[in-house]
């Protein structure tokens, strides 16, 4: 491809996608797997026109095709990450098919979602080369059984909607992913819905007019997400009112279509996931009886990583391999003391947690030997923790931080006021986390 490269000024930069590959077919390839909402994609066959390209600060997804047969892809690869700018992920997918684009829909004040952005997970490649390959994990295979089982249920009962059920951080989302990519609906959008506001908010009693807003606006999310895949991430947090309409539309299968002529079957799936079951969510007043009929039918349950902690280690080996290839990245290996560190942790967010964790000490690690110094487990507050995680994030934080209290409360982003209190209601003395001075 050839086509003439200028900077633009930093405020008219528009968020792009970049594809590279060695041939216009594994280019191609590739765009027909990310089947974008806007025309914002730029194919590059040519090298050094793509690298040209990336120093222009336009793009702020790159995908490109690594094989062995074309390994200077990794300079592409290494200039994306290394230029100053707005390049945000970066994926060497050596099956261009095993990358899935989702468009991000988020929830406002307003109880109304919007279209915020386009984005690759990053834990999508490694678990679906890991989901592929048959990973020898029990964790995997009781993955892989749960999500045969749905799948078969679905093809039997022509249900079009699946629930996901897992604690935070189980891969919800990705697994969603993978469903998709394991299905006829792979070269149809993903349409991610966030039902999760930025911060609690009270339950608000809705009108005739609100309800029709929110109708509007969940008809416009399916005509995108029709013949695809359309993903409401935490169904739960959303409002009662919200939920009920949301059951009426589901139980209906149809949308009305934006250029008024009428309404529409949605032929994709739906799939809605909740931390918690739905059983607690009903008995708690957090969740519609009527959502819970029509998106319970056909349910799959994640596996957390406390029920299978003896499979913490080979997880952790087949993620640190995986994230490296689907970087373009030299694999590296986790030391005896890095894995020790490891499965001494108790990972309340679960496998994303995990990956996290090892994609940054790979990413600050310059050899090919991890060490455990570069296992660095942070703590991490979400206004939507349960007790639970609240009180272990707590404790950890003030474990990381020696017992400082300013410190701990900067870290897990709150007031030194609200973490005194939480450190009060879960029984959580003062000076806990100080290192005890060794007697001279």
């Amino acid at each position: 491809m050839s086509e003439k490269i200028s900077v633009q000024p930093a405020e008219k930069r528009v968020s792009r996608a970049l594809i590279y590959g060695p041939t216009t077919e594994e280019v191609e390839k590739m765009r027909l797997s990310l089947p974008l909402i806007d025309d914002c994609v730029d194919e590059f066959t040519d090298l050094k026109t793509a690298k040209q390209a990336i120093l222009t600060g336009r793009y702020s997804i790159v995908l490109a095709c690594y094989t062995s047969l074309n390994p200077e892809v990794k300079s592409l690869l290494d200039l994306a990450r290394n230029t100053p700018g707005c390049v945000q992920s970066i994926c060497a997918a050596q099956n261009p098919s095993s990358v899935v684009m989702a468009h991000v829909w988020d929830v406002g004040k307003n109880h109304l979602f919007t279209k915020s952005k386009s984005e690759v997970d990053d834990l999508t490649i490694p678990l679906h080369a890991m989901f592929s390959d048959r990973s020898p994990a029990k964790w995997f295979s009781n993955l892989q059984s749960e999500f045969q089982r749905v799948r078969r249920y679905r093809e039997e009962s022509g249900n079009n909607i699946v629930l996901i059920i897992g604690a935070q951080g189980t891969a919800k989302y990705t697994v969603a992913q993978i469903g998709h990519l394991h299905s006829d609906r792979n070269m149809a959008p993903f349409v991610f819905v966030n039902c999760k506001l930025p911060e609690r908010h009270h339950q608000l009693l809705w009108d005739e007019k609100d309800k029709g807003f929110f109708t509007n606006n969940i008809n416009a999310i399916m005509e995108n997400a029709d013949h695809g895949t359309l993903y409401f991430h935490e169904i739960d947090h959303l409002d009662i009112e919200a939920q009920e309409v949301l059951a009426d539309i589901f139980k209906s299968g149809k949308y009305t279509m934006s250029d008024g002529k009428g309404r529409a079957v949605f032929t994709g799936v739906i799939v809605c996931s909740m931390r918690q079951s739905f059983e607690e969510g009903v008995e708690n007043e957090t969740i519609s009886r009527n959502l819970i009929q029509v998106i319970s039918r056909n349910t799959l349950t994640m596996p957390s990583l406390h029920e299978f902690h003896d499979d913490i280690p080979t997880l952790a080996r087949e993620l640190t391999e995986h994230y490296c290839m689907s970087q373009g990245k030299e694999v590296k290996s986790l030391s005896n003391k890095a894995i020790q560190a490891i499965m001494n942790h108790v990972w309340t967010r679960n496998i994303r947690e995990l990956f996290k964790t090892i994609k940054d000490a790979i990413n600050i690690t310059p050899g090919k030997r991890i060490p455990e110094e570069a296992i660095r487990i942070l703590p991490h507050f979400d206004l939507t923790d349960n007790e639970r995680e609240q009180k272990s994030n707590v404790r950890l934080a003030l474990k990381q931080t020696n017992g400082n209290v300013a410190k701990a409360a900067n870290m897990l982003e709150v007031s030194r006021k609200t973490l005194y209190v939480w450190m009060s209601k879960h029984g959580i003395e003062k000076g806990f986390g100080k290192k005890k001075k060794s007697k001279q």
